[in-house]
This record gives C-alpha cells, sequence and structure tokens, in this order.
C-alpha cells in the first residue's frame, strides 16, 4: 500500500520535465491523534488511489480539516469516514498547506498507524525541501557560500536516502534523526539563492552519492565515519582551523549522578552509587571511545556514545570530552564541539566562507576527494 501510495503521489506532485524535482518523502508528525491541516485557497482530500473523481470534502468551502484516528481509519472533520491513507493538497498552489500550525510546500499523507495513532507525511518537490531545511540547519545570515554548501550537502544527503525508508512510507524524518525542517518559515531570500544557485548539484565518489554527514561544530578535529560505523575514504579525521567561533567550541555541563546512576541500573543492573567516571581510550579524533563507570558495588564500561545519549545529546554536546570528574553527588563533564564531528562542519564552514573559501572549497575540504554532479543525471541512472 505504502509503495503504491508514493507511486501515486509522484504521479500527484512531480515536475515532469525534471529528474531533480521529483517529490520527497519528510515524516513531520508520529504517534499522533489529532493533528489539524489548512490552506486558505481550500483543500482536496482523497483517498490514495484516485487522482480524479469525487473528493471527500468540497474544496470550495473546505480550508481546515480535523483528522483523527478512528476504529474504521480516519475521521475527517469528526463526520466523514474515510480510508486508512488520505492525500491532502492545497486546491490552489498560491496558497500553502499548514499542518498543525506550520506552513509546508506540497501537499500530505494522513495515515493510520499500527498502534491506532496517525502519521503525517510531507511530500514536496527537493528543491523545495531544501528552502525550509537550509534555514533551519544554518542561520540564514551567514555568508552566501556557506549556505551554498548547507545547500549541497543537504540535497546530498536527501538524495542518498530516496526509497531507503520504503517500509515506513516515507524518505526522511524532519528533526535530528535526519535534517531540520521547518518548511516556509525557514525560507529566506538567501537561502532560496543558496538554494537556486546551487540547483541540483550533489557530491559523488565515483558512482556512488556521497554520505554527507554533518554536525554543528566539530570542535577543531573532525572524526572519520567510523564514529558513526559508515567507514568511508572521504570521512577521515583532521584538524579543522576554521571551526573557531562556535558557542560549543568550548562547553560544560554539571550533571547529577544519582539521575545517572537510575538511568544505567536499567541497562546494567545494580552498581551501586556512582564513585567515578573516567574516559577510556580515544579515536584519532580525540573523542571519547569508552567511559569507564565505577560504583561502590561494580565497575563496567559504555560506549561514549551511549553515555552522551543517557546524559543527553545537548548537554553533553559531543564526545569529544577533555575532562569528567564526580564531586559532592555532581558529574562535571567539559569538552568541545557539538554533534558526531564526522564530515562537515556548519561553523567551520561560516569560518571557510567568511576566510573567501568557495562553497566547493569548503566541501573539498570535508569531504576528501569527492566530485560534484548533477542530481538529475545521478536520478537517471538509479
Amino acid at each position: 500500500m505504502r509503495a503504491a501510495l508514493a507511486a501515486l503521489l509522484i504521479v500527484l506532485w512531480a515536475a515532469p520535465a525534471l529528474a531533480d524535482d521529483t517529490p520527497i518523502r519528510v515524516s513531520l508528525l508520529r504517534d499522533q491523534f489529532r493533528t489539524v491541516l489548512s490552506s486558505e485557497g481550500g483543500l482536496t482530500v482523497r483517498p490514495p488511489n484516485a487522482s480524479s473523481g469525487s473528493p471527500y470534502v468540497e474544496p470550495d468551502v473546505t480550508t481546515v480539516l480535523d483528522v483523527r484516528p478512528n476504529a474504521g481509519g480516519l475521521l475527517l472533520a469528526g463526520a466523514i469516514q474515510a480510508g486508512n491513507s488520505i492525500v491532502v493538497a492545497p486546491a490552489d498552489p498560491r496558497y500553502p498547506l499548514a499542518i498543525d500550525g506550520t506552513v509546508y510546500r506540497g501537499g500530505a499523507i494522513i495515515q493510520t498507524a499500527s498502534d491506532g495513532s496517525i502519521d503525517v507525511i510531507n511530500v514536496v518537490d527537493l528543491e523545495r525541501y531544501l528552502d525550509g531545511v537550509v534555514g533551519s540547519e544554518m542561520d540564514p545570515t551567514w555568508p552566501q557560500a556557506a549556505l551554498q554548501a548547507q545547500a549541497i550537502v543537504a540535497r546530498t544527503y536527501a538524495v542518498a536516502h530516496l526509497g531507503t525508508r520504503e517500509w515506513l512510507g516515507y524518505d526522511l524524518r524532519a528533526g535530528e534523526q535526519d535534517q531540520a525542517y521547518k518548511g516556509v518559515a525557514a525560507e529566506t531570500p538567501t537561502v532560496v539563492s543558496a538554494v537556486t544557485s546551487t540547483h541540483g548539484k550533489i557530491l559523488v565518489a565515483g558512482a556512488d552519492v556521497v554520505h554527507a554527514y554533518y554536525s554543528s561544530c566539530d570542535g577543531g578535529y573532525t572524526s572519520s565515519g567510523d564514529a558513526l560505523a559508515d567507514p568511508q575514504p572521504y570521512l577521515v579525521a583532521q584538524q579543522d582551523p576554521y571551526c573557531t567561533t562556535s558557542p560549543d567550541d568550548g562547553w560544560s555541563a554539571s550533571v547529577d549522578a544519582r539521575t545517572l546512576a537510575s538511568a544505567l541500573r536499567a541497562g546494567f543492573g545494580d552498581f551501586g552509587s556512582i564513585v567515578s567516571v573516567a574516559i577510556g581510550s580515544r579515536d584519532e579524533s580525540g573523542r571519547a571511545l569508552g567511559v569507564t563507570i565505577t560504583g561502590t558495588k561494580d565497575a563496567f564500561v559504555i560506549p561514549a556514545t551511549t553515555f552522551r545519549s543517557l546524559v543527553g545529546n545537548h548537554i553533553v554536546r559531543s564526545t569529544r570530552i577533555d575532562s569528567i570528574s564526580v564531586r559532592g553527588g555532581v558529574i562535571r563533564i567539559s569538552g568541545e564541539g557539538f554533534g558526531h564531528g564526522v564530515g562537515m562542519a556548519q561553523w567551520g564552514a561560516r569560518g571557510m566562507a567568511e576566510a573567501g573559501k568557495t562553497a566547493d572549497e569548503i566541501l573539498e575540504f570535508y569531504y576528501h576527494g569527492v566530485q560534484f554532479a548533477s542530481i538529475a543525471d545521478r536520478l537517471a541512472t538509479r
């Protein structure tokens, strides 16, 4: 069903002359029990297997639609019974679609999940998706070369994920799991210019689309692809002299030892109270690989990425940890960078752009030996 639905939507929203305008499916909301869609120009609402014929509601009078799950599938406007999925699009393309108050280009799939909730998926032209990504991932006031580099890596990342989650019914998730995506609110003239000026441009390594990972700040040293269990010759660990102005270039945090101990017990049993926390081995970039937890009853080593996740990725902002200590029931941690550090550092891209580097030069620094290609050519060979 989901594969057929995706095929229908490509027919409905594709720009037929351009392969690089293929729609991309972005999971916006999951595990919802209500969603509200609206468009000032009216809504077309149809079942997934009907591109024409009578819609569920009249588009010339329906500008707001409440959707909720029920035993029969989806309940529209509190009165109209629909099946397990519907396709919603603006009746007038001049007025974009709002989903729970956030405005997006393109249309939407609303479908029931196995647990009785509903999922909301935005189906949007790839380049218009990028208009909403670049300004969500990077400050629109940054230099144009940095924004162009962000557009190219975001496009490359999206193309590499097309069709890879077919069983889930989408290609990407909006948020830190994939790419930040705030829709129309993130569009600015500088962002649109960056996307337009790099239209269709992606990174490749030979015949393959590059795995274009990126993060906020690498703390002065990029990490290799090994950090994400994806060793690639173009993802190398190296010093980065450009990522120096980020507020996360140096950071510190304090964590309650009892709170961390409680979180650890679920996976590692009763080890008592935390006595000490220490960094074990490090990789070539200086990032911690393991963290030793010593309790009053037992001691064990956990991956540094697990430690970071348990404490909170926005508290321990990277595994490039300089120091860690326990005193008075408080764990004090300091480190450098924000994120995994693989591929392009966004703050480093800004630094390179301010130093006069072009978008291509920025990307050649962060992704060794890659080439630039047209997405239209690559999609034609998929």
